[in-house]
């Protein structure tokens, strides 16, 4: 029996967008994949603005109590770390609020968790490692008083801990920083790709600019992205004036000759920061001199910073009959 040969040219024209789509597919395929044939990835971290997750547990505290200590109870908060960035046990405090202590038989009402809350993390070959889960329990809550009917109370659970975020981002260096050539291995006058750890506050908008025959200079955004207080590092989460809203910055290059505007009480690369309205740019000039070639560099930026966030349990306590 005679065979055709298959002649793509002589095949209907849907069909060949068909074959033409699916060959791309498959080119772009092996393009993410090593040389075992897996997906690989590059990107450094997670990423995101989560942290500290947490929550009251269920029936922990009740929905519903008697007066007159007829009824003992306890709260107990969730803790987990959803972020990346490991929180040791002393650095992170759960404490009630909301209502008045005697009238509760009087409990402890701030407490340490147990154990450390390592970080959520990205392994080497991509997969996603889930962060440390622990409770803090405050146990024989009671309420020892006489009321009349039914009344509603409001349990806080504020939870303060130290966090920080890790951004990289490739600094482009060439010998000749005027070069037009198309072909050059990077760019020193542009926006720059940030990869930035999860945690509320990030840092964005990374630009790269020529500032001279052998000087560049970079600027970058400290944006909080989420809705709790940052107060200065090891200040418990005060909120007072000069303290809240202040970060820890610290920016390194690897390379001598790097120096940022801005920074209070620290040194060229290092210093705290205040967020206006959320938001703060900084911006930094490294030096070339002595350095040779066509290559790019990476700047770490580490940031610092205390973090407080709150949820609230509306309690009914009951009249006993």
């Amino acid at each position: 029996m005679n065979m055709k040969k298959f002649n793509f040219f002589n095949f209907p024209f849907a069909g060949k967008k068909i074959i033409i789509a699916l060959v791309c597919v498959v080119v772009l395929f092996l393009a993410g994949c090593d040389d075992t044939g897996t997906v690989s990835t590059t990107k450094t971290y997670i990423g995101g603005t989560d942290s500290i997750e947490f929550d009251f547990m269920e029936e922990s505290p009740p929905v519903e109590v008697y007066d007159s200590g007829n009824q003992p109870f306890d709260v107990t908060v969730k803790l987990e770390n959803d972020g990346e960035y490991d929180v040791a046990k002393e650095d992170i405090t759960v404490t009630l609020s909301g209502f008045y202590p005697l009238d509760f038989n009087n409990p402890v009402l701030s407490k340490n968790p147990d154990e450390d809350l390592d970080k959520s993390y990205k392994d080497p070959d991509g997969d996603i490692e889930d962060g440390t889960i622990t409770y803090v329990n405050f146990p024989d809550l009671n309420f020892v008083g006489k009321i009349t009917g039914t009344n509603e109370y409001t349990i806080r659970a504020d939870v303060c801990y130290k966090y920080g975020t890790k951004a990289q981002v490739d600094l482009c260096i060439l010998d000749d920083l005027t070069s037009t050539e198309e072909d050059e291995v990077c760019d020193p006058s542009e926006t720059k790709s940030v990869a930035s750890s999860s945690a509320p506050v990030q840092v964005e908008d990374f630009k790269e600019e020529i500032s001279g025959t052998r000087k560049v200079t970079f600027s970058f955004d400290v944006v909080h992205r989420e809705s709790g207080l940052v107060s200065k590092l090891g200040s418990g989460c005060d909120d007072e004036i000069g303290i809240k809203n202040k970060v820890m910055i610290e920016v390194d290059s690897g390379l001598n000759g790097l120096k940022c505007t801005g920074l209070e009480g620290g040194s060229d690369t290092s210093g705290y920061v205040s967020l206006y309205g959320g938001k703060r740019t900084v911006r930094c000039t490294q030096d070339l001199s002595g350095v040779s070639g066509d290559f790019e560099k990476k700047v770490h930026i580490n940031l610092k910073y205390d973090y407080k966030e709150h949820k609230d349990f509306n309690l009914v306590v009951k009249h006993t009959t």
